[in-house]
């Protein structure tokens, strides 16, 4: 069954950030918090023999009350387009899950559940590595040649609906 995504805000704007006069334990001058909600009420479907998702749609969001702006900041295109960068990074990990999701089969009901945690753990873990390296690589937006690399990567795999990696980091 298909699952999809779906992303809102798809493009982030300097409203969405809640001004604030510091950022507790950051040194930075913005962050955006995305978020997948959760997986919840689902109901497996079988031919009889083996157990399936169903037709869903995974959602990401932003958290706004952990999405700030420093008062103090320039609210630059380049600092706003950094932070695009984390959502949409998310983005790409939600779309690599939903494709595995996709193609979770099981014998019971318990198994697929088992599969289904896993999958998520796994991409859980793959959305803070790239979260992580993408910080630490574009030392968070101040390296603007490392922030170019990135963001034709980024751009790169938003484009592909079957990408797998983004700056040689699995998805």
């Amino acid at each position: 069954m298909p699952i999809k995504v779906s992303v809102n805000p798809s493009r982030l704007t300097w409203n969405h950030f809640r001004t604030v006069s510091s950022i507790p334990d950051s040194s930075e001058e913005a962050q955006v918090n995305p978020e997948m909600s959760p997986i919840q009420n689902v109901h497996p479907q079988s031919d009889g023999k083996r157990f399936r998702l169903p037709s869903l749609t995974l959602s990401v969001k932003i958290n706004s009350h952990k999405t700030l702006v420093l008062k103090s900041a320039h609210k630059s295109k380049e600092l706003l387009q950094h932070e695009q960068g984390h959502l949409d990074l998310l983005v790409l990990v939600t779309r690599a899950l939903a494709r595995d999701l996709e193609a979770l089969e099981a014998d019971s009901v318990d198994e697929l559940g088992t599969l289904l945690e896993d999958a998520k753990s796994l991409h859980d873990e793959r959305a803070q590595a790239i979260d992580a390296a993408y910080d630490d690589q574009t030392e968070h937006s101040r390296n603007t040649t490392k922030q170019a690399t990135w963001d034709r990567a980024i751009a790169q795999a938003l484009n592909d609906p079957r990408a797998s990696k983004v700056v040689d980091l699995p998805l």
